[in-house]
């Protein structure tokens, strides 16, 4: 949709028309509750039924039911005759009498007459099917088409029968010729090294690492060929986890091929050498855990390091990825044997969230949605609950559009903040448009989507019920901001500023047009999106050059702030004057920086990230405390395409707080850090 962008414009042609022909028409103020709006009523509520406006028209239906098609003024172009138009977007419309069918364009002139036949739509493509079941297939021009086009099935060159994409970097490819590893372009990486098969196990700084089969026995190489665990008849190969471990087991069984003993080695796949290996317990890794998953029998389960120190106790059930390797998600038998209690903790042993949810769902961005057999909310990767426990459902949409359901049944909706963006309403949320009232879909569960009839844009309105009637709200799909509001059940809203509406005494239909200045820009394709841009300055360290995966934020002159990964700096000056550690306080539920301290808690997150290039951000209000004070550190979070979040801060900040020198050399054009001097300004 693309509300108001050309409204300025557009609105002083209709406007001047309007005032041609409604002299008497005077501008109602419409009482929203975010924003004020006004309108010029143009066609009252005289209509059983309005659509959506299509190509400077509108599809109205009389009081008697009969669908007809009017312009702007209100000025009827084709007579009420018609038990059903739908229109295509392109000029024309579906015509239904009964139970005959034709095409009409907007001045009502018959291009396929009516017929005792079917005509649909999918998507953008027309069928007609006549009498005797014969197939007619359109584009949305009404250009014939093929059968396959129809079916959005155009062929492919692809020598391949399937490929099995396991991140958005690789993929599995099948042909004739077996298996091979590809790109996002589907350009072969590699060919297999003439073995049996292969699946993916992985990736660790920019390479992949794949579990290889010759006959019964199984290797770990990665993408070059490069054997990182030798051919052998495994029970078991891992997956590369955050911190470039794999780990192998092999268990031996007895006569009835029970398991009697377990030998479990542990590889690192940067210096392809086993560096550890235990015989009473079984180790596993996972690529979505930081640290190895140990059992000492088999039936409870806890994460270790690479060094055997216990993380997290292994007294549970059941590990799972918690979206992010410095958590995970625990999980203890409810007693029936197939369901869960489910827990967060973190990866160095803090418990966040005790193991009581009978869900606990990783929604991204370190957002969870928890249910206690009797409400949902919404939990930070602290444990903190950011939406109470208080709901009888959470459709979370996106995480700034969440629909909270009372236990009335009334619903708002919020953010994963608890931000309100819709006040309760007395009924459900749904999403108003021409020919239907949408509700809650679950095959929908990330998107917000777009009204049926394929009105494409960033806004959808919302009914909301009071005790005066319905209201309609616009809400920003992309960025979950509520735009303004409208004080009757109201359609999308044009480019022009044109919008069908819904009386609320009457239930009859009219239209309206929008003045200028009097709504907010909802097509704007920048609102709430923020950049980030990757910086090529040079970052001396102490004189010597250090490879950053550095960002920074314009200012209004163009002037560039830079800001850096905590866990990149403590990295980078351990061993220095100004060395530090970074933890976490969970008591506190912040960042716990320790000054003049070595840097202990690696996670293998240093100076790496998943992306590069400019990336969109969000402010991050980050609390952090150094040497347990509270400090006031400007930071921004980056977010990878699997919603997890890197947070960066303002260089200069963290010079002040954590006791170095931060200067530029316009000379050298590079960003100057010095651990042997205090902050300078």
């Amino acid at each position: 949709m693309k509300c108001n962008r050309r409204l300025l414009s557009a609105l002083l042609t209709v406007l001047l028309l309007l005032t041609a022909l409604l002299p008497g028409a005077a501008a109602a103020e419409l009482s929203a509750s975010y924003q004020k709006a006004s309108y010029y009523d143009i066609a009252t509520t005289a209509y059983s039924r309005m659509l959506m406006f299509q190509d400077g028209v509108v599809a109205a239906a009389d009081q008697t039911g009969k669908y007809g098609l009017i312009d702007v003024t209100g000025a009827v172009k084709v007579a009420y005759q018609y038990d059903e138009l739908f229109a295509t977007g392109t000029g024309y419309y579906i015509a239904r009498k009964g139970e005959q069918m034709g095409i009409i364009d907007t001045a009502g002139q018959a291009v396929y007459p009516l017929a005792d036949r079917t005509i649909r739509m999918e998507g953008q493509n027309i069928s007609i099917m006549d009498a005797n079941y014969n197939y007619t297939y359109l584009n949305n021009q009404l250009q014939p088409i093929t059968q396959d086009q129809f079916y959005g099935h155009t062929g492919s060159s692809s020598p391949y029968y399937w490929i099995n994409w396991v991140d958005d970097s690789y993929g599995i490819a099948y042909g004739d010729d077996g298996s091979v590893l590809v790109d996002a372009n589907e350009k072969v990486i590699y060919t297999g090294g003439g073995y049996d098969s292969m699946d993916f196990r992985g990736a660790y700084n920019g390479t992949a690492y794949l579990r290889v089969y010759s006959g019964q026995q199984s290797a770990l190489v990665d993408q070059t060929g490069k054997v990182i665990i030798p051919m052998g008849s495994y029970s078991y190969i891992g997956g590369v986890n955050a911190s470039g471990y794999v780990s192998v087991s092999t268990w031996t069984l007895d006569a009835s091929y029970q398991p009697v003993s377990c030998v479990s080695e542990l590889y690192s796949v940067a210096s392809g050498q086993k560096v550890q290996s235990w015989t009473d317990r079984e180790v596993t890794t996972e690529t979505y855990f930081r640290d190895l998953v140990f059992s000492l029998d088999k039936e409870k389960f806890g994460t270790m390091d690479a060094a055997g120190k216990v993380l997290i106790p292994n007294q549970f059930d059941i590990m799972m990825s918690a979206g992010d390797p410095a958590r995970a998600i625990v999980g203890n038998d409810k007693g029936d044997g197939w369901s869960y209690y489910y827990g967060l903790y973190s990866a160095d042993g803090q418990q966040l969230l005790a193991p009581k949810y009978s869900e606990l769902e990783y929604l991204g961005q370190g957002y969870y949605r928890a249910y206690d057999d009797t409400h949902y909310g919404i939990a930070d990767s602290s444990g903190t609950f950011t939406v109470p426990l208080a709901y009888k459902e959470l459709r979370v949409y996106t995480l700034d559009f969440i629909e909270a359901v009372s236990d009335s049944g009334g619903s708002k909706a919020l953010n994963a903040k608890n931000q309100e963006i819709i006040p309760q309403s007395l009924e459900q949320l749904f999403v108003y448009n021409d020919l239907n009232t949408y509700s809650y879909n679950e095959w929908y569960y990330h998107s917000l989507t777009v009204s049926y009839d394929n009105y494409e844009g960033d806004v959808l309105p919302f009914r909301v019920k009071t005790a005066a009637g319905y209201s309609t709200y616009y809400v920003d799909q992309v960025t979950g901001e509520c735009l303004g509001s409208l004080p009757v059940l109201a359609s999308n809203i044009t480019a022009d500023g044109r919008f069908v509406y819904r009386d609320n005494a009457t239930g009859l239909y009219g239209f309206g047009l929008l003045t200028a200045g009097s709504f907010a820009n909802p097509a704007a394709p920048t609102s709430g999106i923020q950049t980030a841009y990757a910086t090529s300055y040079s970052i001396l360290v102490d004189g010597k050059p250090v490879q950053f995966d550095a960002y920074a934020l314009k200012d209004a002159n163009g002037n560039d702030t830079n800001y850096l990964k905590l866990r990149d700096v403590a990295y980078i000056l351990n061993g220095t004057q100004a060395q530090f550690n970074v933890d976490w306080n969970a008591a506190a539920g912040a960042i716990a920086v320790t000054t003049k301290t070595p840097y202990t808690t690696v996670n293998g997150s240093e100076m790496s990230t998943p992306f590069s290039g400019n990336q969109s951000y969000q402010p991050n209000k980050a609390a952090v405390l150094v040497n347990g004070q509270a400090a006031d550190l400007e930071a921004i979070t980056l977010t990878d395409a699997y919603g997890n979040g890197y947070t960066y801060f303002k260089v200069r900040d963290l010079g002040q707080a954590l006791g170095f020198d931060v200067t530029w050399d316009s000379a050298q054009g590079a960003i100057l850090i010095d651990t042997t001097k205090p902050y300078s300004g």
